[in-house]
């Protein structure tokens, strides 16, 4: 008989060939997809990701982060408008809990953005490798710890090998006697190298890119914690 953890990797590994040829087959890495990228990472921090997204499709619409703007402040003022209106996420209607420091944090990116590269593809296409693009957007860009930045490097195609540490992927990691941290979140930079080179070591141990085992633990672990029923168990 087969163990709960057992049944879990199963799936994981199930999904994992799907999300591979997923990522394979979407080239769509123009700069409109670029900031909604980049706008659904700012956004997600300590919100549900259907409400980042959903904020992240009304900035897009509005076009206010595809060209540079002379008057950050203005822009300021105008995606802060967009983020205090409340949008339908499900069933409900709702806004953002941080609409004016994320307000902020996005027209900065956007200062950032055009002053140091010209466009978020030609920034991105500037660094020698990944390590060096996360650590810049870190150091720079604000609303981007380590997670947040190795979603946006891995949503927007560029590396498949940084880990994005959230909840369900530590939750995961307990389960396999990885994490053992009372904290739900890594906010410390160096604990997160630490935990995400012990995740790197496994994905290279089943063959796999972190960047795409980890998306497919979170699919898995989103499902089976959203559902309560999953107990783990020994062998």
């Amino acid at each position: 008989m087969r163990t709960n953890i057992e049944q879990l990797n199963d799936a994981i590994q199930a999904i994992y060939p799907d999300i591979e040829n997923e990522v394979q087959s979407d080239s769509s890495t123009c700069e409109i997809r670029l900031w909604w990228e980049l706008s659904a990472c700012v956004l997600s921090s300590q919100v549900s990701y259907g409400l980042a997204i959903a904020m992240a499709d009304e900035i897009t619409k509005s076009n206010l982060l595809i060209e540079k703007h002379k008057n950050i402040e203005l822009l300021y003022m105008q995606l802060k408008e967009l983020l205090i209106t409340p949008v339908r996420v499900g069933e409900k209607y709702m806004r953002h809990r941080f609409y004016d420091a994320k307000a902020k944090q996005l027209a900065k990116c956007s200062e950032l953005v055009y002053e140091h590269a010209g466009s978020l593809r030609m920034l991105l296409d500037s660094f020698n490798n990944h390590f060096e693009a996360r650590e810049w957007l870190v150091k720079n860009m604000p609303g981007l710890g380590p997670k947040q930045a190795s979603m946006f490097l891995r949503n927007s195609g560029t590396t498949y090998d940084l880990a994005i540490l959230d909840r369900h992927v530590l939750n995961y990691m307990s389960l396999l006697g990885m994490y053992n941290e009372p904290e739900k979140f890594i906010s410390s930079k160096k604990k997160y190298l630490y935990y995400e080179k012990l995740l790197s070591d496994y994905a290279d141990d089943l063959n796999c890119k972190i960047g795409l085992l980890d998306w497919a633990i979170w699919v898995v672990m989103r499902v089976i914690e959203n559902k309560k029923e999953f107990t783990p168990q020994c062998a």
